[in-house]
């Protein structure tokens, strides 16, 4: 089938089953826009399919019908799927802090991350080694070849600097804390001098 002789079959199908197609969708659907969508999908398989479609004449609007059905039907199984994720995430939500309170988490986090990058590198690396790789002060004096003593020391002077920092940067831009520096593990002990 020539492009031409092509367009023209199916311009000339769409003119003849578009009103039987709409009104079999309307009746299927919530409203009147969801409808035209399932026309317009329904033709574009026509258009895609159509030198699948039926030779009789008469065959046609069955057939349209059958690809509508099944256009709804997708539609319908893909509401279906948004709904539960909708639901899922509502869920989500529900159980988790409130979003005001993860944001508020955010803002402290990257003002944190701020106050650690204008540290030195030596207590930027302790203070990493220390959160982030969970090192125990024991590890640290490993780590860093001195006594248990004068790596927990090190490690309070290092926190200080950055609470410091924290504060200071805070105060400039005119943040507020909105939680607690916390720079330790929840199971870790302060160490006396602090």
């Amino acid at each position: 089938m020539t492009d031409t002789r092509r367009e023209r079959r199916f311009r000339e199908l769409y003119a003849r089953h578009y009103a039987s197609i709409l009104a079999y969708a309307l009746r299927r659907s919530p409203d009147r826009t969801e409808a035209e969508d399932v026309v317009a999908d329904t033709f574009l398989v026509l258009w895609r399919r159509l030198e699948d479609a039926p030779r009789q004449d008469e065959e046609i609007p069955l057939w349209l019908y059958g690809i509508a059905r099944r256009v709804l039907a997708n539609r319908h199984r893909a509401r279906q799927r948004q709904e539960r994720v909708a639901q899922r995430f509502a869920d989500l939500l529900a159980e988790g802090p409130p979003l005001e309170e993860v944001a508020a988490h955010r803002r402290n986090a990257r003002r944190l991350l701020e106050a650690l990058l204008a540290l030195s590198e030596q207590d930027r690396e302790l203070l990493m080694l220390s959160a982030w790789e969970r090192l125990s002060t024991g590890e640290l004096a490993v780590t860093l070849g001195c006594s248990e003593n004068a790596a927990a020391i090190r490690l309070h002077r290092a926190r200080k600097r950055l609470t410091e920092v924290y504060k200071k940067e805070n105060a400039t831009s005119g943040h507020r804390d909105d939680e607690r520096l916390r720079l330790r593990r929840p199971h870790e002990k302060r160490h006396t001098d602090e």
